[in-house]
């Protein structure tokens, strides 16, 4: 059995230089760490981000310039110990230019840089569970496995009308759904805009639908605006497969059979009797009791906000987290949308957050301008810069004395997907 992996294994120990050091000096630590590009920068012996040794080569003659202010900042990550399963989710970690995490200990100390290529190498050595799918179903060929490949409709029509980041939100929508309900190797390939499972698992047709109708829901709530978004997928055993050639043949057949279907989604398990499953969207109003729910849960947050003292809003709703755990922080802004307070994150989150702080300008934000005494505002969904991942923001405008604030919580998009699930089963 292989062992865990502990993260701190993997780490850089890239050397650390001040944040308050002038460019000058910062360049002459760089001539004793020569084999270095960039240095970490701490503040207060906590990491911040990087600097870069051609960043401080280019500001040497401004003579008043800081390492802080030529800083990059980075995300942080919590040492722990890792399933070798779970190896292949670091890489969701790390953004689009693959930019490295700093990882910290409890304490929020420094403890070494995570590169995105130390990753996928570590992934590389337990190849069972790594392996690329396409690579392994050649050997798996006329075997008791499944292959399960599911896909939006109309992709291309919702990325000229939404964009590259909402796509790719709603694809990780579907990834988390499949990867919930289907046991087995799941990858998601943007650039085919599919979602690939290879499984010993033949999923039940009820399983199948239930998680398209999760998806239905979930997409409903995030984009009400928005007309239905339907999906299409197939199962297709590697019992019945002989060879590459077959494969693709048969897979290319199925997809020809679910471009028929319009108005509905569609699977399609294939073999000698094949069955179908299809999936049409339900009623708003399930969508609007769980808008109902959020706002409700809101509203009742901020009374308990108004009620108390204003030095222990922070306090407040720390202890808040313990009666609505969805929320994965909050922050208050004043009348001008500048932020009055830190940002209060849930103890439970497990994966990288900024600690937002106070003064941070929100005025130009769209759940600041929105929102209102009267009305609860839910946002559509967007990157946050807190997470780099996919979140909705909830926002509302209350009084406090003779001066206004406006409380907004963030609710990362895993949590809407398992806030679905639980109000699914619930009603």
């Amino acid at each position: 059995m292989i062992e865990d992996v502990d993260l701190s294994k993997l780490l850089t120990g890239i050397p650390k230089i001040d944040y308050n050091l002038g460019v000058r000096e910062a360049l002459k630590a760089f001539e004793e760490y020569s084999i270095y590009d960039f240095l970490v920068v701490a503040k207060d012996n906590k990491p911040i981000g990087i600097v870069k040794r051609s960043d401080l080569i280019k500001a040497q003659h401004r003579e008043n310039l800081i390492v802080g202010d030529l800083t990059q900042n980075l995300m942080k990550l919590r040492a722990t110990t890792i399933k070798t399963e779970d190896l292949i989710h670091l890489l969701t970690f790390f953004n689009l230019s693959k930019q490295p995490l700093l990882v910290v200990n409890r304490k929020g100390n420094y403890m070494g840089v995570l590169f995105y290529q130390v990753v996928l190498h570590t992934i590389s050595l337990f190849k069972e569970s790594a392996m690329p799918i396409f690579q392994r179903i050649g050997s798996l060929f006329g075997q008791d496995y499944y292959f399960y490949c599911f896909y939006i409709r109309g992709v291309k029509n919702l990325m000229d009308r939404l964009g590259s980041p909402a796509v790719e939100s709603i694809q990780r929508i579907l990834y988390e759904s499949v990867k919930s309900n289907i046991e087995g190797d799941v990858s998601l390939s943007y650039r085919e805009n599919e979602i690939y499972v290879l499984s010993r698992e033949r999923v039940k047709e009820e399983g199948i639908k239930s998680m398209y109708e999760e998806f239905h829901k979930e997409y409903a709530l995030l984009y009400t605006q928005e007309e239905p978004l339907y999906l299409s997928g197939y199962c297709l055993p590697l019992r019945w497969v002989n060879s590459s050639e077959d494969f693709f043949k048969k897979s290319s057949e199925v997809k020809r059979r679910m471009e028929k279907v319009q108005d509905a989604s569609i699977f399609i398990f294939y073999g000698e009797k094949p069955s179908v499953v299809l999936c049409e969207y339900e009623k708003r109003e399930f969508i609007e009791k769980i808008r109902h729910k959020i706002k409700q849960d809101f509203e009742n947050i901020i009374e308990i906000i108004r009620k108390s003292d204003k030095d222990l809003w922070e306090y407040v709703l720390y202890d808040l987290f313990k009666v609505y755990p969805y929320f994965e922080l909050f922050y208050i802004m004043n009348e001008k949308g500048l932020q009055i307070s830190n940002n209060i994150i849930n103890p439970k989150i497990n994966y990288p957050i900024k600690h937002g702080k106070k003064g941070a300008d929100r005025s130009e934000k769209n759940y600041f301008k929105r929102a209102n005494y009267q009305e609860v505002y839910i946002s559509s969904i967007y990157i946050s810069q807190a997470t780099n991942d996919f979140c909705i923001t909830v926002s509302k405008k209350f009084n406090y004395g003779e001066k206004a604030y406006t409380l907004a919580g963030d609710i990362n998009y895993r949590e809407i997907h398992r806030l679905v699930k639980e109000y699914a089963k619930e009603s």
